[in-house]
């Protein structure tokens, strides 16, 4: 039992370090274009940062989904709370 707790702790602490720096920069540059300072190249790696971090959210969605175990007990044909069907 013990270890399916930490492989769950080390999942959630992964997706807390590789999301917190793109959140952060992200925030920034959206901080920075909202004040007038538009430079091409933080808009370029503003793109790629949100490109990962919509990756990034849909493992997180995918591990969530596999941490709860809806799988065991929702039918293909189901869909789920927000209507849309499991990938």
């Amino acid at each position: 039992m013990r270890l399916p707790f930490l492989k769950l702790f080390a999942s959630i602490l992964g997706f807390v370090l590789v999301g917190t720096p793109l959140v952060m920069y992200l925030w920034d540059a959206l901080n920075r274009l909202l004040e007038g300072h538009i430079h091409g190249r933080r808009l370029a790696i503003a793109a790629v940062a949100g490109l990962l971090f919509a990756a990034l959210l849909r493992l997180l969605r995918r591990a969530v989904w596999q941490w709860d175990g809806a799988a065991a007990y929702q039918s293909p044909s189901e869909t789920s709370p927000s209507g849309r069907t499991r990938d």
